[in-house]
């Protein structure tokens, strides 16, 4: 302490802390705090907002066993937060990405897979390869989203169904 100045009171740092000790929830207090919600894959973001505005108006597909697979083997589901998931928040959202790569859920994972464990019926809206996109370069940008994009041809799930 230097000659002259009060030592500031301690001070406790503020506790930071999820609903429901859930990794997947708001942390308390920032409900009011706006910010978009993404989708994080190999460095892309894609903005849930934005994604569900695209989706407006596109036939909803049921989901079934076969594609609830494929879309949720890019989805990382936290198990606590499935017992406590709003199941009300509507339809879920596909991307379809290039080369052939496959076709991740980035909206409604959780969900989906509460609505097959319960055997109540969900849907989701498939985006196109290039609404996709236009997703992504909307959510971060065209040079960015264009480049990571093109990057994927080097993926090795890169044109298997090519191939078959």
């Amino acid at each position: 302490m230097t000659p002259g100045h009060a030592q500031a009171p301690f001070m406790p740092k503020p506790r930071f802390a999820h609903h429901n000790n859930c990794p997947r929830c708001p942390i308390i207090g920032a409900e009011d705090i706006p910010g978009d919600e993404y989708f994080e894959l190999w460095g892309m973001r894609f903005s849930i907002a934005i994604a569900r505005k695209i989706a407006a108006g596109h036939p909803l597909i049921p989901a079934t066993p076969e594609n609830f697979l494929q879309w949720l083997g890019w989805a990382h589901i936290e198990k606590q937060h499935l017992d406590h998931v709003p199941t009300n928040q509507g339809f879920g959202v596909v991307i379809t990405l290039p080369f052939g790569i496959g076709t991740p859920m980035i909206d409604g994972n959780h969900r989906v897979l509460v609505a097959v464990i319960d055997r109540k019926p969900f849907s989701v809206v498939v985006l196109s390869e290039q609404e996709s996109l236009d997703l992504l370069r909307r959510s971060m940008g065209a040079e960015s989203a264009d480049e990571l994009w093109q990057d994927m041809h080097s993926h090795p799930s890169a044109n298997q169904n090519e191939s078959r």
